[in-house]
């Protein structure tokens, strides 16, 4: 019985060190992975869309250097999301979530620009998932696409940025802006931020999904898009 207990203890204070671990690792490696890509004056510069969340508890911003004009890039990211052309990403894991597939495809991401969904407009929706969506609210096409998403987490009611927000909250911007470098490259700067009403839970889970796992599934996304299109630019 004495060597059982023991056992637990031992099991107890095993699980508990490897939970402070990756924990002290997470919070070391986040502000790193928050800022992949990007350069210093890229990360203070204001964006289109800031005024959405003007104070967020979480920010990321990530960009890429890609070997194309802004009219190059762009058709990818005008038909990007969830049943369009998908996220570029890691196609096995959204399976897994449920949460892959494009038009061509149910199971990957779209390796083709898709002629008729290059009409993206203000008002129109950009779905992550079958009931998760962002609202187009701005758009200039070759430069920028300013997305939003506000819900009232307790009823699920959409919000709206310029009104106050409820108790329970959650309200997020994500900005994919493209900047021409010279004649033959382009930055794509994609900036993120998110406020929610405080609480530890909340803190954890958005901390978690919104800087830990956004960072893999983002990072592949921008790598999925210089992909295919330095592929097409090189044809």
């Amino acid at each position: 019985m004495q060597a059982l207990a023991t056992l637990i203890l031992l099991v107890v204070f095993a699980g508990a060190t490897i939970i402070i671990v990756a924990w002290t690792l997470l919070t070391a490696l986040l502000p790193r992975m928050n800022k992949w890509g990007a350069t210093d004056a890229e990360l203070v510069r204001s964006l289109p869309g800031d005024e959405l969340v003007p104070q967020p508890r979480i920010e990321t911003m990530r960009a890429i250097t890609i070997n194309a004009s802004p009219a190059e890039v762009w058709p990818w990211l005008a038909q990007i999301g969830y049943k369009r052309a998908g996220w570029y990403s890691y196609d096995f894991l959204h399976r897994l979530l449920r949460v892959a597939g494009s038009v061509d495809d149910p199971r990957a991401s779209a390796s083709r620009v898709i002629p008729e969904l290059q009409d993206l407009k203000v008002g129109d929706s950009i779905k992550i998932a079958p009931q998760m969506a962002f609202d187009v609210v701005a758009i200039e096409p070759q430069r920028v696409i300013v997305l939003y998403g506000g819900v009232n987490t307790s009823t699920g009611e959409k919000l709206e940025p310029t009104k106050p927000m409820p108790e329970q909250y959650l309200n997020t911007s994500w900005v994919w802006l493209l900047e021409e470098v010279d004649s033959s490259s382009t930055r794509l700067l994609v900036r993120f931020r998110q406020d929610y009403n405080p609480s530890r839970l909340n803190r954890l889970v958005y901390r978690f999904s919104s800087e830990f796992g956004a960072f893999f599934m983002e990072r592949r996304t921008l790598l999925g898009i210089k992909h295919r299109v330095e592929a097409m630019a090189g044809q």
